[in-house]
């Protein structure tokens, strides 16, 4: 039961960083979907230090992990609303930018977790 509680505040707590971040991106910029983009390769970065942590040390406290991964990052990042937001750049003929917000995003996103996971391994070598 303590993993079910552990996932949904984590839940709550990315929830409502996601909405707060891409409201505040948006805010920023131009009508582009950034938010999203922004909200993603965060939680890519976040994801790969934090997994990268669990594979240096897995004694590390699982109740955390299903915390900031399973809830926390779970509701933070958003593959729905990216996917969303590609069609409707598809859909009004924005080839170009579709295939850049896809590029981004998914080159992006790796690039990022492999980061935080490298990032994971010199913290763990300190």
């Amino acid at each position: 039961m303590e993993k079910y509680i552990a996932v949904a505040l984590g839940g709550a707590v990315g929830a409502l960083c996601r909405m707060a971040l891409g409201e505040w991106v948006m805010t920023k910029v131009s009508s582009f979907p950034y938010g999203t983009v922004v909200v993603n390769l965060i939680g890519c970065l976040i994801i790969g230090l934090v997994l990268g942590l669990y594979m240096q040390k897995p004694d590390l406290p699982q109740l955390a992990r299903f915390f900031l991964v399973v809830g926390g990052l779970g509701a933070f990042t958003t593959f729905s609303t990216f996917a969303f937001e590609m069609l409707q750049l598809m859909m009004s003929e924005s080839y170009v930018q579709a295939l850049f917000y896809g590029f981004v995003q998914v080159v992006g996103g790796l690039i990022l977790c492999w980061i935080g996971v490298l990032l994971a391994r010199i913290l763990c070598a300190i």
